[in-house]
């Protein structure tokens, strides 16, 4: 399977990714265009396993020349915005001619950072979702709030036809 990670750069995207992997908090730097991990996820359902590659692209303009290529194959994206700060929430708008070739079934807003002194409202994170007509989780990479949460939907997504 493979995931990909898309919002303003500094939104939490590394951070989320790794938090995933390990269970734990890594502090990162700038992602310079991508960066790949890979995730398993016990599917006590069916008792297996599944391989997920998380493509965690660069938030910065710059970078988007060629990220639609790394796009293709997607099964799910999160787009990940920072409730730290609302620009992240506006710059939503800038991803969608990247992502718009994936079912919106598909897509999962992520509010992030919300363990900190918020900007961004959830009412404003839910209005965006709705706006997109997708689902929405309201997390903390740092602190692990929500986590288990976003990974049930994110599995759902994953297993969904």
């Amino acid at each position: 399977m493979k995931v990909a990670f898309v919002g303003s750069g500094g939104a939490g995207k590394t951070s989320l990714a790794s938090r995933l992997v390990t269970g734990e908090f890594v502090q990162t730097m700038m992602t310079v265009g991508i960066n790949i991990q890979t995730w398993s996820i016990s599917d006590e359902e069916s008792g297996g396993n599944m391989k997920v590659a998380m493509f965690d692209l660069g938030g910065q303009p710059q970078f988007r020349f060629f990220q639609a290529s790394l796009l293709i194959g997607t099964h799910a994206v999160l787009i990940v915005v920072d409730m730290t700060r609302p620009r992240s929430l506006f710059e939503v708008d800038s991803w969608l001619p990247l992502i718009q070739h994936i079912p919106r079934t598909r897509w999962l807003l992520v509010g992030n950072k919300c363990d900190e002194q918020l900007q961004v409202a959830e009412d404003d994170i839910r209005q965006t979702a709705d706006m997109l007509g997708v689902k929405y989780v309201i997390v903390s990479a740092k602190t692990g709030q929500d986590i288990p949460r976003l990974i049930e939907v994110l599995v759902s997504i994953l297993l969904s036809d």
